[in-house]
């Protein structure tokens, strides 16, 4: 039994680092279907943007009012205002309960799998990561880079 489940782990790896996830859902999915979760690469970015030590919790002041803008999806660009996986993101943000925490990132490296994530806000419900937001980024002629469509939600 040992072995089989050490040649799994490491025909997992294999697949993992040549990109064959799908693959690797599969065999996840026909051992335990319950194990599994429908948004596993999103609850994954969510706790590793928990672990990241440049995050910065805001005061309740802040927090109350970066959620209303969240709320009000000021952080998108108006062609992702239409976005149904961007805008449920942002719902667990109209919401908030007693004992929320919003930490804010301000273009935190790596943190979005290998990339940088510009300006970002993750909520925080029983110490335990919950949803997270990006404000969307244009492009500027003038500096000849993206740049965030406004510096901050609170």
């Amino acid at each position: 039994m040992k072995k089989s489940i050490k040649q799994l782990l490491l025909l997992t790896g294999v697949l993992l680092s040549t990109g064959c996830t799908g693959v690797v859902l599969d065999i996840v999915d026909a051992l335990d279907p319950n194990q599994l979760e429908d948004d596993w690469a999103h609850k994954g970015h969510l706790r590793k943007l928990m672990k990241h030590p440049k995050k910065e919790l805001i005061s309740k002041e802040e927090k109350l009012k970066a959620a209303k803008a969240i709320c009000a999806l000021k952080h998108l660009n108006p062609e992702d205002k239409n976005n149904e996986q961007l805008i449920e993101y942002a719902k667990p943000f109209c919401t908030l309960e007693e004992g929320d925490k919003i930490y804010f990132y301000d273009w935190c490296m790596d943190c979005g799998g290998g990339h940088y994530i510009a300006t970002s806000y993750l909520l925080v419900r029983d110490g335990k990561p919950f949803a997270a937001v990006q404000i969307d980024a244009g492009y500027s002629k003038e500096l000849g880079r993206s740049i965030p469509i406004i510096e901050r939600l609170h």
